[in-house]
């Protein structure tokens, strides 16, 4: 037999004429909520890599390659002192200038 879940009577934690402090003693109000809901979202929004294009978000470009590409690459950035991406990147640019 299985036991019934009990239901449980919600109540307030403060009451109507207490007031709720942070732990810096400032006032738990709406505004405050409201302040840092922003807060929390402007942080998650501004996480992650900054976009490279001028407007909205950077579009990704995947390519596959062999084993021996990957490894020349590779070492070709590490001598260039760049990031594999940025190296790519660069290289990519300098590439299409010369046919443009």
């Amino acid at each position: 037999m299985t036991a019934k879940p009990r239901s449980r009577k919600v109540s307030a934690t403060v009451g109507r004429n207490e007031v709720l402090r942070d732990s810096q003693g400032r006032v738990v109000d709406d505004e405050y909520v409201d302040r840092a809901v922003e807060g929390a979202i402007a942080y998650v929004r501004g996480r992650g890599r900054p976009s490279l294009s001028e407007s909205g978000e950077s579009p990704l470009l995947r390519v596959r390659v062999s084993r021996d590409l990957d490894a020349a690459v590779r070492a070709a950035a590490e001598r260039s002192g760049e990031t594999i991406s940025d190296w790519v990147r660069h290289t990519l640019e300098r590439a299409t200038l010369k046919r443009g």
